[in-house]
């Protein structure tokens, strides 16, 4: 069943760190459909340089049919602001059985609609590499991630750090002293954290950081003035020794949110109407 799954959401792509202020999400109230989901479905598209437009108005294309055909399978898209051209899509599941009702409802629509397939597999022209993983909501690791709020986001800060095996525990505890330094801190920049589960080693942890602009970034070096004395330098160096130790790699991207190339529910969209739906398509 994940084998399918995971084959079934490439093909329609369905598919920080640690810095910034969400003020534009806290200022309003937090949408449930928005919230951080159990289970997370991951798909990176490496995008071959010169055809993003081409990209981009295909994938917009496979979001109006499934929105004029009525499909209730959804995506979440963001395209790269730094780092190499590529996009991100997020798929929520609240369950793994929650998953296979999604894939279920999936393979439905394809068998009644057949013409979307062959529209759908012209993504891949248009890529040089996928990638494509489920992972696990870790709260213990995260800050304050019950206030995160992906429908509410114009910008994810994507942390991506693969742990060397046998490190893990490290690894929580670094993360755990800095949730308590951004608590003391009283930081408004709440974090989420997942563990892969399939599609990559299980030591791949991703951390997502949904911002309502770019310019909310300028916070950050205000506030990392007054981290490293908020951690204390007993944990500051604790966590320099851990990162030297523990981690194989950490990649941070930051990723524009996309809604013409986006699928999601009504729900979803109700958190920011008028940027989700500021005409219909």
């Amino acid at each position: 069943m994940l084998k399918e799954l995971l084959r079934s959401a490439a093909l329609i792509v369905l598919s920080f760190l640690l810095i910034g202020t969400v003020h534009a999400q806290n200022s309003q109230a937090l949408n449930a459909a928005g919230a951080a989901p159990e289970i997370l479905n991951i798909v990176h598209q490496q995008l071959i340089s010169g055809k993003e437009a081409d990209y981009a108005n295909l994938l917009g294309r496979i979001a109006n049919e499934y929105s004029q055909r009525r499909i209730p399978v959804y995506w979440f898209g963001a395209q790269s602001f730094t780092g190499d051209s590529s996009a991100i899509y997020l798929n929520f599941f609240n369950s793994f059985a929650d998953a296979q009702a999604v894939n279920d409802t999936l393979n439905s629509a394809m068998a009644a609609n057949p013409d979307l397939l062959p529209i759908q597999e012209q993504l891949l022209t248009f890529t040089s590499r996928v990638t494509n993983s489920i992972a696990v909501r870790r709260n213990a690791i995260s800050y304050r991630a019950n206030t995160v709020d992906f429908s509410k986001a114009r910008v994810l800060r994507v942390a991506t750090i693969l742990v060397r095996q046998g490190h893990e525990q490290e690894f929580e505890e670094a993360m755990k002293d800095l949730s308590a330094a951004y608590s003391r801190l009283n930081a408004n920049a709440p974090w989420v954290t997942y563990q892969v589960n399939a599609g990559a080693p299980s030591t791949t942890f991703v951390i997502f950081l949904p911002m309502g602009s770019l310019k909310e970034m300028d916070d950050y070096v205000a506030r990392s003035r007054g981290l490293r004395g908020a951690e204390g330098e007993t944990v500051y160096s604790r966590l320099q020794a851990i990162a030297r130790d523990a981690y194989i790699s950490w990649d941070s991207e930051l990723y524009i949110v996309s809604p013409s190339t986006s699928h999601v529910s009504g729900e979803f969209a109700a958190g920011n109407p008028s940027f989700w739906r500021p005409a219909a398509r």
